[in-house]
């Protein structure tokens, strides 16, 4: 490679595209798609959970890392200045210290991506962490199994399908349907979607109905 080329790709290289995702994705594809308050908090948990994870194991990587740089360092100052070699030929001698600096080079460059990929899941995280203080201040989060607060999921969350569904004139596949008529009686989606199948059944539904329960 030129040395042109080098200078021409490490000035365009200042130009840092970070490898997470995007505020924009985060906030619209990841919390915003949840239907409710409690979601959106359960999916910052969740969120954070699989980020902390992801935190203490690049951590550990870190420490490995920095503990063989500094491996081949004392191993590379031993056989420079103590006259420490793996072999009597000093020629041979030379070559093994040159690959123990491509070593150390190569070690601290995965160093760095790993800085770099830390401070993206930290980024991340305190992204979370602010979308979930901001949501806490309109609803206080629930437990998950709170019988309100997933009615009210499931309810909006089928209430978006099947009203996408009617919008966009794609007949109501059978599990969707068989899931809404699953729920509760008071479940407003359940009501909407027995008035559909009512008027799906013709003008004639009603009159058909009591022999249609008698069966």
């Amino acid at each position: 490679m030129s040395s042109e080329l080098k200078n021409k790709i490490k000035k365009l290289m200042k130009n840092e595209i970070v490898e997470r995702h995007s505020f924009f994705q985060l906030k619209y594809f990841v919390i915003g798609k949840e239907p409710t308050t409690q979601a959106k908090l359960w999916r910052c948990i969740r969120e954070l959970e699989s980020r902390n994870k992801s935190l203490q194991a690049i951590e550990l990587e870190i420490e490995e890392a920095n503990d063989d740089v500094e491996l081949l360092h004392i191993k590379t100052k031993d056989m420079i200045h103590n006259g420490t070699a793996f072999v009597d030929d000093d020629e041979t001698n030379k070559i093994l210290v040159r690959k123990n600096e491509r070593k150390t080079k190569s070690l601290v460059d995965k160093l760095n991506d790993l800085k770099r990929k830390k401070r993206y899941i930290e980024e991340e995280a305190a992204f979370f962490v602010e979308a979930f203080e901001s949501l806490e201040k309109v609803e206080k989060i629930k437990s998950f199994d709170d019988l309100e607060a997933q009615t009210e999921y499931w309810n909006e969350k089928l209430k978006q399908d099947l009203n996408l569904k009617m919008i966009l004139r794609q007949p109501f596949d059978t599990e969707l349907t068989k899931t809404i008529l699953a729920l509760d009686d008071k479940t407003p989606v359940k009501q909407q979607m027995c008035n559909v199948l009512e008027t799906l059944r013709g003008p004639d539904a009603a009159s058909k109905k009591p022999q249609l329960e008698n069966k």
